[in-house]
């Protein structure tokens, strides 16, 4: 019997590799029947790609996506139509005179909120359809500005016309479209040469897979020790343990009533709030959300609802009599 892996595997992801390719070489490689990337990340940049795996795949709306972090290179003195070094250089402007300075100081014009226009190459949608294949057809419309938050942006070398720099920010940022402002305000335009993924929600480079060891691997058994478990995947979720009888009823995606609950060990929770309940045996059961603070379950009549199920997980042992078959939320 083949052995079922759920979870989020942190994937570094190649230069020259689009997303899908990622994902469709880790379902073929490992057997996986189902999976999805978290973010996409353009082909020409590399690093951190969550691929949520099998059971994993109900995690994906309830992962935090800020912060992003990434390392870039930048060009000054051309603009292209992606702006990226994927494109074809539409504007040609002399950098001299420019100083690593004047680049300090136009950098800290863009730290905080600011206003943005996303690129015509990007997967925004107009009327359905994904704007990158209007522009491959010459097509430009106006795009909507939209609000991002540039947490932290530091210059780190400028050995012109190449400039090095980090960013952390929200989602929504375009790190392309943020090399282009900040070429034309520095006054000769500019595009993104690099783009490195370093953080994405709370997932890190350092927790990455590279693709090469990627390659190397052929079982899932192979998958074990870089693999963020399903338990591990939410850490700032409240946690609860169910006894075998709400679990079962959990499974069935029935709703845990104020008199299931009192006589439980529960985390302080809001109502509204998310949280994570676990089997006896430490396996994640199913996602909840609050019906009411936790603190009104002493006085709340024992037949209101609690916690309502979100989302239900399987089993991690595929086969096994009586187990595998739970409805799903």
């Amino acid at each position: 019997m083949r052995m079922r892996i759920d979870g989020l595997l942190i994937v570094d992801k190649p230069q020259g590799m689009t997303s899908l390719d990622v994902v469709r070489e880790v379902k073929l490689r490992f057997h996986v029947k189902k999976a999805g990337h978290i973010g996409t990340l353009d082909p020409f940049a590399t690093g951190v790609l969550p691929v949520a795996l099998n059971e994993g795949t109900k995690l994906v709306p309830f992962i935090k996506e800020d912060p992003k972090a990434y390392d870039a290179i930048m060009k000054l003195g051309e603009e292209t139509t992606t702006d990226d070094l994927t494109g074809d250089v539409v504007l040609k402007k002399t950098w001299n005179g420019v100083t690593p300075g004047t680049i300090y100081s136009v950098s800290q014009a863009f730290c905080g909120k600011i206003r943005q226009i996303p690129p015509m190459f990007s997967a925004i949608k107009l009327k359905g359809k994904p704007l990158y294949r209007l522009a491959r057809k010459g097509i430009t419309v106006e795009r909507r500005e939209r609000e991002i938050d540039i947490y932290d942006l530091q210059i780190k070398e400028a050995v012109l016309p190449q400039v090095r720099f980090s960013v952390t920010c929200s989602r929504g940022t375009y790190i392309r479209a943020l090399a282009r402002d900040m070429g034309r305000k520095i006054g000769c335009g500019a595009h993104l040469l690099s783009l490195r993924r370093t953080q994405r929600g709370p997932f890190i480079l350092e927790r990455a897979i590279p693709w090469e060891r990627l390659q190397s691997l052929s079982g899932a058994e192979d998958l074990v020790q870089p693999l963020i478990s399903l338990r591990e995947a939410l850490p700032g979720l409240p946690e609860m343990v169910g006894d075998e009888r709400l679990v079962k009823k959990v499974r069935f995606g029935k709703e845990m009533m104020v008199g299931d609950l009192l006589r439980h060990s529960l985390p302080p929770f809001e109502r509204g709030e998310w949280l994570k309940m676990y089997s006896p045996e430490q396996e994640l059961v199913a996602i909840l959300k609050s019906e009411m603070k936790g603190e009104e379950l002493r006085t709340a009549n024992p037949g209101a609802v609690a916690l309502r199920p979100l989302r239900i997980f399987h089993p991690s042992l595929e086969g096994e009599a009586g187990k595998g078959e739970y409805r799903l939320v």
